[in-house]
């Protein structure tokens, strides 16, 4: 930011009955020239990002938004119906940029300009390692960051996960400090975003301006049927299954929220665990249920039994070449029951977090209403 002074000449004519006396004041106008900021938004098009564009074109008149050429954009429209019935007003100001983030060129090309970066762009999956989630999220993150530091980004803010925190002991609740223990099992999904992390914490001892957010199990409005989205899918035609498991959830809106606070503020080089709360998975899918007006799951699945079923899944799958909807690390983390803290962004920023169930009925309000 930049100030220039500018003296401004002005004449107070007072006159009086006697004689007419005019008085010069001079005043000092201080005019606060801001650096133009243009901002790049990575996964444009999924949960986070396409939640994420849509409060930053509530501030701003364009933003900036990487997608490949084959990318869908039917997605990012159905998140925007969820707040407007005029969804092409708004998607009309997002400049698209074609690029990926394992290309190196494109991405550099894209980042011309820009000034602040929400790094969004990630695989999920709670199954086997592949090479794409492996480059995707840790060489991506990686181009991005190199990138970014050289381009000179004033911001940088990245979306990690609360798979990227440690374990607790004595099973209290996680926060930002555990301990990553490399001899634990770790899901090779977990393993990607700790290691994408790492390339972040990397930038940030070479200058990088960078914030890290951790969120917890996002729910809301994505416009397909993967990830959390795939729980209300699996709902609205009827679930009666659940198990012991749970984790820690949040509304995707509280995530872009705290994103943009925190990527105005002054904080850098500091993580903060998002989560709304701590709840079990029969909880999730009970809420899930009274929202999409089905009946609750009642029929409980042991770790055991799931674990056999994973197992026997990921069998078949080999013998046939398939990915089965159930493996044994899915089988696994189905059946964890994992608590986390909030206190540091609650504290931080002084943040309330939308209750969960009001999120998921909202949710399922709208997915019934729009039939998305």
């Amino acid at each position: 930011m930049q100030s220039i002074y500018l003296l401004i000449f002005y004449s107070n004519y007072i006159f009086t009955k006697s004689s007419a006396k005019i008085l010069f004041s001079f005043r000092i106008f201080e005019v606060q020239i801001k650096k133009l900021q243009m901002i790049l938004v990575t996964g444009a098009t999924g949960l986070v990002g396409g939640n994420l564009l849509w409060h930053l074109l509530q501030e701003n008149e364009r933003i900036i938004a990487l997608r490949r050429e084959t990318s869908n954009l039917e997605p990012l429209r159905a998140i925007f119906k969820f707040y407007t019935n005029e969804p092409d007003k708004f998607l009309n100001r997002i400049s698209w940029k074609i690029a990926d983030v394992l290309d190196p060129i494109s991405l550099e090309k894209s980042m011309t300009d820009v000034t602040i970066v929400y790094h969004c762009a990630a695989m999920v999956s709670l199954g086997k390692a592949s090479s794409a989630l492996v480059e995707t999220n840790v060489v991506g993150t990686r181009n991005i960051v190199e990138l970014s530091i050289k381009l000179g980004i004033q911001k940088f803010c990245f979306v990690s996960s609360i798979a990227a925190c440690g374990k607790s002991e004595n099973k209290k609740p996680i926060t930002e400090n555990e301990y990553w223990d490399e001899t634990q099992k770790h899901s090779s999904y977990a393993q990607s975003k700790y290691y994408s992390e790492q390339e972040v914490w990397h930038g940030i001892k070479n200058g990088l301006n960078a914030v890290i957010v951790n969120p917890g199990v996002i729910l809301g409005v994505s416009g397909t049927k993967t990830g959390s989205s795939q729980l209300f899918s699996q709902v609205r035609k009827g679930l009666y299954f659940y198990t012991h498991g749970g984790s820690g959830y949040i509304d995707v809106q509280d995530v872009v929220k705290i994103m943009i606070k925190l990527t105005k503020s002054d904080i850098i080089a500091e993580r903060f665990i998002l989560v709304a709360e701590n709840n079990s998975n029969k909880e999730i899918l009970s809420w899930m249920a009274d929202g999409c007006g089905k009946i609750r799951p009642f029929i409980p699945i042991g770790k055991n039994v799931l674990q056999i079923i994973g197992l026997l899944s990921e069998t078949i799958g080999k013998a046939f070449n398939f990915n089965p909807l159930i493996d044994k690390d899915i089988a696994k983390s189905a059946t964890n029951r994992e608590f986390y803290s909030n206190n540091k962004i609650s504290e931080t920023l002084k943040f309330q977090f939308n209750p969960i169930e009001k999120c998921i009925k909202e949710t399922c309000k709208f997915l019934s209403e729009k039939q998305v």
